[in-house]
């Protein structure tokens, strides 16, 4: 610490020009200062300065010593600040791996929120179906995952919450009218439905069965996205996350609530041996805001 003090004081000096002024540069005093000096010439066993008429003047070893003291000074100032922007969250690395249709929909705007006033925050993106983003959070080659149908693993720590599902229709269907739709307004209807070996799709298949209207599968799809897309062409009805769903409003198709309410369960993945930077932790909450608008109410008491 006293080298860089004897190193910040030759700097100052060589910068102001005299003693007096470097002493205002580094708030002391000006004996400090030319102690400083002294004790830097004693120590580098070089002459940096001719003393005349009171005043130093540099050497021509000072001149050439100047350029490299600037430089290591000016990187530990840069050190320091980027500690600081990493500290306050404003710098660093982020990787995140999450499903296709999410890549495509709600994440690209809270990415482009969360670095607007961040500029030396960069990130990975990377898509993949759950079981490949669930390796990856246990293998720690992402920080965040965002998934559905996760079942447990030892290495991944996972939120889950219960997202609202809507019923998207084309704006010229004559269900369109309706604001609520139910399983018997379906029965028979060419429907859109999500892959047959997701835990969703057997809610949807539950639901139609209770009420006794028959799910008529006219196209199986993967991702809400493509039920969305086929939707508003009206090749079927869908029921479909609400957060998919906001991405095509006003563009052919229409969102109307269906009873009973199913929800669409996201999860939130987490490697559980990697510690969670301050950056990661500023971003989860800023993911978890941007689902209320689509989380489906509690209501338990």
């Amino acid at each position: 610490m006293n080298r860089l003090r004897q190193l910040e004081a030759f700097r100052a000096v060589m910068i102001a020009g005299g003693v007096t002024s470097a002493a205002h540069i580094l708030n002391i005093s000006q004996p400090a200062v030319s102690r400083l000096i002294a004790s830097l010439e004693k120590s580098l066993n070089i002459p940096l300065f001719d003393r005349r008429q009171g005043r130093l003047h540099p050497t021509s070893e000072a001149e050439f010593l100047y350029g490299e003291v600037d430089r290591a000074i000016a990187n530990l100032d840069h050190v320091a600040q980027l500690a600081a922007d990493i500290r306050n969250q404003k710098a660093g690395h982020l990787r995140i791996a999450c499903l296709p249709g999410f890549a495509t929909s709600l994440l690209p705007r809270v990415v482009a929120e969360f670095l607007a006033d961040r500029p030396d925050v960069t990130m990975s993106i990377q898509t993949r179906s759950s079981a490949r983003v669930r390796e990856w959070i246990a293998a720690q080659q992402y920080d965040i995952g965002i998934a559905d149908e996760f079942e447990g693993h030892s290495a991944v720590n996972h939120e889950s919450v219960n997202i609202r599902t809507v019923c998207a229709i084309s704006s010229r269907h004559p269900l369109a009218s309706q604001k609520t739709i139910t399983p018997k307004d379906l029965d028979g209807l060419p429907m859109i439905i999500q892959d047959r070996q997701n835990r969703f799709y057997h809610a949807v298949k539950a639901a139609f069965d209770t009420s006794g209207a028959v799910l008529n599968h006219r196209v199986e799809v993967r991702q809400f996205a493509t039920a969305c897309l086929l939707a508003e062409q009206e090749v079927g009805i869908a029921i479909v996350s609400s957060i998919d769903a906001a991405e095509y409003i006003g563009r052919g198709l229409v969102t109307r609530t269906f009873e009973p309410q199913l929800p669409f369960r996201l999860d939130i993945l987490y490697p559980k041996y990697h510690p969670r930077s301050l950056l990661m932790q500023e971003f989860i909450v800023q993911f978890r805001d941007s689902l209320a608008p689509f989380l489906l109410p509690d209501k338990s008491p």
